[in-house]
């Protein structure tokens, strides 16, 4: 083998300079491409799967976030009912049998969407004690269901503290429609002789719909007790994931103790780096047939230097002076060059002092220039709006006038938002505290207007134009609300499935004109920039024709404003958005 290669390289040697020049660039070339497209594709593999990995441990981290917290409420209401409120439940009064299903049935049809059923189970005390259990009359037993062999009924007798129930298929009533659900339980025991525990089955929806929009058939979710139970569980057997198919994620509930775990499909992450597998032996031949014509290109290049020194030598004994020998090389040819360059040096040198005090010149009028344009803006610094503030609050405070201080604190947080934020696009959830700020603002003047912005936590972090909502709200309080009587804003959204959600505005106001509201809905799906002259509501058209426009030129046309007449005479303005955003824009731009 050695005296091959010592062969081969004697024979090389013997070729050439332009052969040897040529094959040493074209091997090292071909190698430094195999190299670079072997690292590519092992560096695209990590990232994409880093990449998934991340952004599932993300969306697990905030769908296991909410569902900890109706866990926490619903543990809460439970406890509340049973042992403070005014309505609380005693088992001193099992005689009062009609009085107790009246507070269990208003119980559980107040939280009908998250309980399936609720009962109290009463036992005297003693080895042979009566046992009852009271329900409401809207739920139905099964009769052929003994109930002292289900999880629950175990827990009383041994009288344990964990308020979870393991997940179970038990059930007492016809009504309990969850085929997999959780107990919750709490006792009070050695009452008055009797014993007793309320027994609350968990709608097990609850836990589906928590993660409903995470499961895709890539992605499979678990949700496990903190003993390890599976309590919900996206794999369509439910039995669980293998390690050697899927990447594992986990999340731990703080709260309940339950933890979310993860499993994306190796497949589909393979998948996604197979796609860009497909198009790599095109773009190595390609690489090649360019390294072979630029080799063969470098080669001839290395080659002509002597020529080209001639050539110049020429040009100078007949004048020219702007010619230059350029090379890289320390041998005899690049000696003789750098010799014949050092003949300009002089007259170069002066061309580059010029240059520079030029340059220098152009640069101290440009900074002389922005100065003047820093100072002008500097005279209408916003900071000095919000110190003019802080002392109205200050001076409130000392004054003891806390409604204005409140109002001064809100105005501050108010232009804050409008000026110092300079993206195009937030989270719902910050235009939303922005809303709140312009309403702590507007209740100084309509303290009785009624508002309601529950339910918009799940869609906080999906995309919204900035200044979109606060507009639409000033709107309201400028048209709708101008009489006597009671009145009320409410601000809510929804799912749309796919890709987009929708917010809805909705007041009880004075309303709209049918046909001005249809105007202004054929007016959005137009491309008019302004609302026309001889249209009665020009003046309320003009704030939601400039939200309407943003969000088209932000988003696309499928987006936007509609105006439809509330339930109640009012008006309901629906706004359609993307939960996906575009990237981030400055709107200093």
């Amino acid at each position: 083998m050695k005296r091959l290669v010592q062969m081969l390289v004697k024979r090389l040697m013997d070729r050439r300079f332009f052969t040897k020049i040529f094959i040493s660039i074209s091997i090292v070339s071909f190698i430094g491409v195999f190299s670079l497209v072997y690292i590519y594709q092992q560096y695209y593999q990590g990232m994409i799967t880093d990449n998934e990995l991340d952004r599932t441990q993300r969306s697990i981290n905030q769908a296991g976030y909410n569902l900890d917290n109706q866990l926490r409420r619903v543990v809460q209401n439970v406890q509340y009912f049973f042992y403070y409120s005014e309505n609380s439940i005693e088992i001193d009064e099992a005689s009062d049998r009609e009085r107790l299903q009246h507070k269990l049935e208003a119980f559980r049809t107040q939280y009908s969407s998250e309980l399936e059923s609720v009962f109290l189970f009463i036992k005297e005390n003693g080895e042979d004690g009566q046992e009852t259990i009271i329900h409401d009359t809207g739920l139905d037993r099964v009769p052929d269901i003994r109930y002292r062999n289900q999880t629950w009924y175990r827990h009383f007798l041994a009288q344990e503290a964990d308020i979870w129930s393991k997940p179970t298929k038990e059930h007492l009533f016809y009504q309990d429609r969850s085929y997999n659900s959780i107990y919750l339980m709490m006792g009070k025991y050695d009452m008055d002789g009797r014993d007793g525990m309320l027994v609350v089955r968990l709608n097990g929806k609850m836990f589906s719909d928590a993660f409903r929009l995470l499961a895709t058939n890539d992605l499979m979710l678990e949700l496990k007790d903190a003993k390890g139970h599976i309590v919900y569980s996206s794999f369509p057997d439910g039995s669980g994931a293998g390690d050697a198919m899927y990447l594992k994620t986990e999340s731990k509930l703080s709260y309940s103790g339950f933890e979310v775990q993860a499993y994306t499909n190796k497949k589909a992450i393979l998948d996604k780096v197979r796609q860009i597998q497909i198009v790599h032996p095109l773009v190595i031949i390609v690489i090649l047939l360019i390294t072979l014509v630029m080799s063969f290109l470098l080669t001839w290049m290395l080659t002509q230097p002597i020529k080209k020194l001639l050539q110049l030598m020429k040009k100078v004994e007949i004048g020219d002076l702007d010619v230059r020998f350029t090379s890289k090389y320390t041998d005899e040819i690049g000696l003789l060059g750098r010799n014949f360059n050092k003949m300009l040096a002089n007259l170069s040198e002066m061309i580059d002092r010029v240059y520079v005090v030029e340059m220098e010149k152009i640069n101290a009028e440009m900074k002389q220039k922005d100065a003047m344009l820093l100072a002008m803006q500097n005279q209408i610094n916003p900071h000095f709006l919000y110190n003019t503030l802080e002392v109205i609050n200050c001076q409130a405070i000392l004054h003891e006038a806390p409604p204005i201080s409140r109002m001064s604190r809100a105005m501050a947080d108010f232009f804050r938002y409008t000026i110092d934020n300079p993206k195009a696009e937030v989270e719902l959830l910050t235009e939303i505290e922005h809303v709140r700020t312009y309403l702590d603002i507007q209740r100084e003047r309509y303290p009785d207007i009624e508002i309601d912005m529950d339910g918009l936590e799940p869609f906080g972090s999906y995309p919204i134009v900035k200044l979109t909502l606060q507009p639409i709200v000033e709107n309201a309080f400028l048209y709708a609300f101008a009489g006597e009587r009671d009145y009320y804003l409410k601000i809510y959204a929804e799912d749309c499935g796919g890709q987009t959600y929708a917010l809805y505005i909705e007041d009880n106001g004075q309303g709209m004109d049918e046909q001005a509201m249809e105007a202004m809905n054929r007016l959005f799906d137009s491309e008019a920039e302004e609302v026309p002259e001889q249209d009665d509501s020009r003046r309320r058209g003009i704030g939601l024709l400039n939200v309407q426009q943003r969000i088209r030129l932000r988003y696309g046309k499928g987006y936007g404003l509609l105006l439809e007449e509330s339930m109640t005479g009012g008006v309901t303005v629906r706004i359609k958005l993307p939960k996906e955003g575009k990237d981030d824009e400055n709107l200093n731009r």
